[in-house]
């Protein structure tokens, strides 16, 4: 009997450790699309676009995803966004967003940019709001595509709206996009990986680490305005020279990014 409540208990500690999805979205058809909204900002006639990685031959995702293009048989300077449905997300929770992102190739056409807003389900997109994750992609970002987790819990108990947006990038190819998921969870929970990982000290006077990420590659600082500040190829930088501030800070490796806003003093 008492192997059997040991063995109970274990099972439900296990399925506690388990991530509550609150949001996702897979885009494995093209009626995926109904309940998002296509922006094309920029007035070019080009829009995210969904596309068969099979049909396309594009072997950074397996099934259907989504890509907007910065140049196909002539330049385009996109400012395309896709906004999601309203969203309730719980009150007093951990929320982690993640997704997956690609690059055309690893070679030379990559250096596409984007960022992630979280908005009110009632607002309009106007373009000037705070971004909870921007970046420029690398040569990592091919094949496979490259997992972000973005810390949301500051949003939680509000209705909201995810806005993707690529711009601030022309005559290089293409960005694409998929696995859109919202979380109840520490960062890095879509893994449902055992150890906790933990970005510290937060709020920092001096350095900022990371727990319980392997390989990390390097480190980014972005100011609040998109501007990155700093960038090291290490698990620690130093926050010293910064200005007393909120910066995201990205910690990378070879299949993903744990994204986190850290308060400077």
């Amino acid at each position: 009997m008492i192997k059997k409540l040991l063995f109970i208990s274990a099972l439900s500690f296990a399925f506690s450790a388990q991530a509550q999805v609150i949001f996702e979205e897979t885009f494995d058809d093209e009626s995926s699309l109904d309940n998002w909204t296509l922006e094309d900002r920029d007035g070019d006639g080009e829009f995210w676009e969904f596309a068969d990685a099979g049909d396309q031959e594009v072997d950074s995702f397996t099934t259907g995803f989504l890509w907007s293009f910065s140049w196909y048989f002539e330049v385009f300077t996109p400012d395309n966004t896709f906004i999601s449905p309203e969203i309730s997300l719980p009150a007093d929770s951990n929320l982690n967003l993640s997704f997956k992102v690609a690059a055309f190739e690893d070679d030379e056409l990559f250096q596409e940019h984007y960022a992630v807003y979280v908005i009110p389900s009632d607002a309009s997109f106007e373009g000037t709001e705070t971004a909870v994750f921007e970046e420029t992609l690398d040569a990592a970002y091919y094949d496979p595509a490259k997992t972000v987790n973005v810390d949301i819990s500051e949003f939680a108990g509000q209705d909201v709206k995810l806005v993707f947006r690529h711009y601030d990038s022309t005559d290089i190819f293409y960005i694409s996009m998929d696995d859109v998921k919202i979380e109840i969870g520490d960062l890095g929970t879509s893994d449902l990986r055992q150890e906790t990982i933990k970005i510290y000290p937060n709020p920092t006077t001096d350095f900022v680490s990371i727990e319980g990420l392997d390989n990390v590659k390097g480190i980014r600082i972005f100011n609040l305005e998109g501007k990155m500040m700093k960038e090291v190829a290490s698990s620690t930088a130093s926050m010293k020279d910064l200005v007393p501030g909120m910066y995201i800070v990205n910690f990378y490796t070879d299949t993903e990014v744990i994204s986190k806003k850290v308060l400077k003093k």
